[in-house]
């Protein structure tokens, strides 16, 4: 007669009756490996960081196509330069080897009230010198160079702009807030194998009695050169014929108070005419009898 088993512990699951007792319990085999994610773990660290590398390799490559182009549209810009500059080259050229030198310069003449601060010149509508200066150098130059080279010959027109500024000192303070501007044409013509230099010189004109806007002018002087740059004797100048047209004006900033100027002086009074001396008739001998 068999007997029951006792009943289980607390916490023993029982075994069914059809399982072998006793048997040791089979380990889980481990999931078979894909054969294409070995590969890929074995090319690269992570799919991430391929995606990674191509987004920066097509960034790098664009950004390699847009400096290419960059590059051909400055080839082709640069080429069409070169095409002007040739077409340019042979239009100065002409003139170059016509032998048409000229030199331009400009003296400072005007008096201690006026100080030069700009010098501008035109040559037929082109500017080709502008200078500023507000420190007193440009006035301290007494003559400078503007242009030593050749043109094209014939007729040509410079202009000369200048600007002052008005100093003064004790009752003449007023001429510090005063700024003068002087404009000047001329009309040359540039010889044919020759050479020409041009003074614009800029004096003060009038006198004590002139106004002070009024004085501000500018003076030209055409001197033929020869071949070594030295000035024509005179038997072998030409007349110049070419008007020259000056205007000055003035500018001057608001000033609360604006001390007298002073009296001009009293011109002497013309002495009258003094009366020409009587004259004595000669005395006549009287004539011998006979």
């Amino acid at each position: 007669m068999s007997h029951a088993a006792p009943p289980p512990a607390t916490g023993q699951a029982i075994p069914p009756d059809d399982l072998p007792q006793n048997q040791p319990t089979a380990e889980p085999e481990p999931p078979a490996e894909d054969d294409d994610a070995a590969d890929l773990f074995q090319t690269t660290e992570t799919p991430d960081g391929v995606d990674s590398s191509r987004r920066e390799s097509e960034i790098y490559g664009a950004r390699i196509d847009g400096l290419q182009g960059e590059v051909d549209d400055l080839k082709e810009r640069i080429f069409r330069s070169k095409a002007r500059l040739s077409v340019l080259k042979e239009t100065v050229l002409h003139g170059v080897l016509a032998g048409s030198r000229v030199i331009i310069a400009h003296r400072n003449l005007m008096g201690s009230q006026f100080r030069l601060t700009k010098l501008a010149v035109i040559l037929d509508g082109a500017q080709i010198y502008a200078r500023t200066d507000d420190s007193g150098t440009l006035d301290q130059e007494d003559e400078l160079t503007v242009l030593d080279g050749n043109i094209v010959p014939g007729p040509h027109t410079i202009t000369v702009e200048l600007t002052y500024q008005g100093q003064g000192f004790g009752v003449f303070s007023y001429l510090n807030g005063y700024t003068f501007e002087s404009r000047s044409s001329h009309n040359f013509t540039a010889p044919e194998n020759g050479s020409v230099r041009l003074l614009s010189s800029g004096f003060e004109k009038g006198n004590v009695t002139t106004e002070m806007k009024d004085r501000p002018s500018i003076d030209w002087q055409e001197i033929p050169l020869d071949a070594s740059g030295k000035p024509l004797p005179q038997v072998q100048r030409k007349p110049s014929k070419s008007p020259s047209k000056s205007k000055s004006k003035s500018k001057s900033k608001p000033a609360t108070k604006k001390p007298s100027e002073p009296a001009s002086p009293t011109p002497t009074a013309n002495k009258p005419a003094q009366k020409p001396a009587a004259q004595k008739p000669a005395a006549q001998k009287p004539a011998a009898g006979d």
